[in-house]
């Protein structure tokens, strides 16, 4: 391991180590907030000398990652006031009141395009709790919709950067653009989605029926009454993000830094939605502005990078890479058909987010190692990670926070979702996405 060391002791790599599972495994138990989890460990490799602080915060702790992902998540956060999103769901179920399948596919595709543009748990949020509340007025079960809305929402958010934050982490790194995986992933998702449904189709289409007596509850919804009465509100958030997307999908020709156009775009809406943020000050609730600051999640992730920098300095990630451009000799694809599968599996049980931290600087020393005998692009590896934890997200509930979100609030309203019955339908319809993506790879994407 210390042939690939930059400076620690052994003893001191081997701390990283064990710090750093430490506090995945405690991230995963849930018992302490993740945050503090995350600078705890940061903060215990840095009293042990593992990393510098200096090239902690200055190399290790990317800063232009954190700006997107902040943007991202101010973008995510204030657009929902608009109310768009809700209303979008609730004109669905409307417009499609005498079709429960209908229904079903309508708030899946408004789940997967909710979670390409924005947050994949934004999109639960908002579609779970009118879902649940229309499903109770047709006196169906919730559990197909809730499987296929949830599965929507995991896939679609590998369609685009923004989707998750397995794609966010590796595109802020600046080593695809959301052009790029529009049109590499894209079809594959749009392809998958159609498996989904056609599963969901064959498991429940026929036994979806709503009495008659029922259907008038259904047209008592109205939809206006989920948007925000303010219109300058209103035509400012979705135009704010309307060009911010745009930008986005042209990042490649304009060349701009995606932290950059997410950094403007949270701006934008945050100088539209200014006396929010006066009232807050004028009351100061330090309170609500903590809780506030801790759901970005960025000092989670700068806790994160700090120990995933450890890791690298002490030159474990370069150990790994070595190791394992040694089992494939060489093979990108060898390595990116592993990659997705072990991604899969792993985000089924486990969360991905630090995982895909570590697994960053990894690809990036196999990209360094493979320039010194090849020109092989490892592009195909990043490929690998964001499929594998969108689809490995979605074979349990366990595997991403908005499938756990959508359990709570099923749960509440005792909706019948649980662990056993979710796995029994996404567990199978995963492991054949895993093979269509295996096939699709081989023909497209190596």
């Amino acid at each position: 391991m210390t042939e690939f060391s930059q400076g620690p002791a052994l003893w001191q790599a081997i701390a990283a180590l064990i710090i750093f599972v430490a506090a995945y495994i405690c991230i995963l138990i849930e018992k302490w907030d993740r945050t503090y989890t995350a600078l705890g460990g940061a903060i215990l490799m840095l009293l042990l000398g593992v990393v510098p602080i200096g090239k902690a915060l200055t190399t290790y702790a990317n800063w232009p990652v954190l700006l997107f992902l902040v943007g991202l998540f101010v973008i995510a956060g204030l657009f929902q006031k608009t109310g768009l999103i809700a209303f979008a769901a609730s004109k669905i179920i409307r417009v499609f009141r005498l079709q429960p399948f209908t229904i079903l596919i309508g708030l899946s595709v408004l789940a997967v395009v909710t979670s390409a543009l924005l947050n994949a748990l934004l999109a639960i949020a908002i579609i779970v709790p009118i879902l649940l509340k229309t499903t109770k007025m047709m006196k169906l079960s919730p559990v197909p919709f809730l499987i296929s809305v949830l599965l929507s929402a995991n896939l679609g958010g590998a369609a685009t950067l923004m989707g998750n934050w397995s794609n966010r982490l590796i595109g802020a790194s600046e080593h695809i653009t959301t052009g790029e995986t529009l049109l590499k992933v894209g079809p594959l998702v749009i392809l998958m989605l159609a498996i989904v449904y056609l599963a969901i189709w064959f498991l429940y289409g026929r036994k979806m029926i709503i009495p008659e007596t029922y259907k008038r509850e259904v047209l008592s919804l109205q939809p206006d009454t989920y948007l925000t009465e303010d219109r300058a509100q209103f035509i400012g958030g979705c135009a704010i993000a309307g060009v911010t997307l745009l930008a986005f999908l042209l990042q490649g020709i304009l060349g701009w830094q995606a932290s950059y156009i997410a950094a403007g775009g949270a701006v934008a809406l945050i100088a539209l939605n200014y006396q929010d943020f006066i009232q807050l000050f004028k009351k100061r609730d330090y309170r609500s502005f903590w809780s506030g600051l801790l759901e970005t999640q960025v000092l989670f992730f700068l806790g994160l990078f700090i120990m995933v920098g450890g890791l690298t300095y002490a030159g474990i990630s370069g150990f790994i890479a070595v190791r394992g451009l040694e089992l494939s000799q060489g093979s990108i694809s060898f390595l990116s058909m592993l990659l997705l599968w072990l991604t899969g599996f792993g985000s089924s049980v486990v969360d991905y987010v630090p995982y895909t931290a570590a697994m960053i600087p990894v690809i990036e020393h196999i990209g360094t190692e493979m320039k010194s005998f090849s020109q092989a692009s490892i592009q195909p590896l990043w490929w690998s990670i964001i499929v594998g934890t969108a689809i490995g997200s979605g074979v349990t509930l366990f595997g991403s926070i908005s499938s756990m979100y959508a359990a709570a609030l099923a749960e509440q309203e005792g909706g019948g979702l649980n662990p056993s019955n979710y796995f029994m339908i996404a567990g199978p319809i995963s492991l054949v996405l895993f093979i269509v993506a295996t096939i699709y790879f081989k023909l497209f994407l190596l």
